[in-house]
């Protein structure tokens, strides 16, 4: 089997204050170093959005997936998400 044969495509969307206060959990900052300068991480957020569409349309990425998912993770554990994941590809 090559390493290729089979991929999957999850995207994980979540609201914009949830975004938001995400950026600054000790987790966050302690792995992601960029995200250090909250007033930089912050704005930086926020004007992506005006400038991308950060998530896909309904039914936009099973178009162009075989193997998708989309998961609104606002008010799901990690944990939670990965079982998601999981039986949706019966991995």
């Amino acid at each position: 089997m090559d390493l290729f044969d089979e991929t999957y495509t999850i995207e994980l969307e979540t609201t914009l204050e949830e975004r938001l206060r995400r950026n600054k959990t000790e987790n966050r900052l302690k792995y992601k170093e960029s995200k250090r300068d909250l007033e930089w991480s912050e704005k930086d957020l926020l004007r992506s959005l005006e400038r991308h569409r950060l998530n896909s349309m309904p039914g936009e990425g099973e178009k162009i997936f075989e193997n998708f998912i989309k998961i609104d993770n606002t008010n799901i554990s990690a944990k939670e998400v990965a079982k998601m994941i999981k039986e949706k590809f019966d991995l």
